[in-house]
């Protein structure tokens, strides 16, 4: 009898003691509002959160000549991060065969600003492209291809007062680059010089 009352005598204490610890371990009721706080909306206006912007870039072959012009429009998170859509066109005069040509396409891109005026770029481009080649005797005829590239680089932007648009120059690698392709691009690294609004 004296074990059983003993052990219902430790039981009760260990019971007690539980509650009590239980009680004080309690999240307390300003921790919970806080916890169940909904995070804070973007208060920018749209103009501070999207711009339009635009890329140019001009290169010369032995055998060809190219310009280039781009437009994009982005997206910028509240930090350092940018994406958005655009689109590329590049004439080429293919000296050899006195033919005009012409490469366009759209492209997703990525930015993210690494220091103030340094920024890394990633991109993915799908042009079609057309090509002049020399058939039987002196004809030349024009055939088009599709030509994918994915783009990571540098760029460099002096911005125009307070504004996030400004003035860049990008070097970006293309990691699909194939001279057996029917690139209009002369290497796998180009430079572009972009405009920011």
């Amino acid at each position: 009898m004296k074990i059983i009352k003993a052990l219902r005598v430790a039981g009760t204490i260990v019971i007690l003691s539980a509650l009590s610890f239980h009680g004080y371990t309690q999240v307390q009721p300003d921790s919970i509002s806080t916890a169940n706080v909904p995070p804070a909306k973007d208060q920018r206006l749209w103009t501070e959160r999207i711009s339009v912007g635009g890329s140019t870039g001009f290169w010369i072959q032995p055998k060809q000549t190219h310009l280039e012009a781009g437009v994009l429009v982005a997206y910028h998170s509240p930090k350092t991060f940018s994406f958005g859509p655009g689109y590329r066109y590049i004439y080429t005069r293919n000296r050899v065969y006195g033919k005009d040509l012409n490469s366009y396409g759209p492209n997703v891109f990525a930015r993210v600003q690494l220091l103030k005026r340094i920024y890394a770029w990633t991109e993915w481009e799908y042009l079609k492209t057309h090509y002049a080649v020399q058939v039987a005797g002196d004809e030349i005829k024009t055939e088009t291809d599709h030509i994918n590239s994915f783009y990571m680089g540098l760029g460099y932007i002096r911005q125009f007062g307070r504004k996030r648009g400004g003035l860049s120059l990008q070097v970006l690698y293309n990691f699909l680059y194939s001279r057996e392709a029917h690139s209009p691009y002369y290497s796998p690294v180009i430079y572009r010089i972009g405009y920011f609004f």
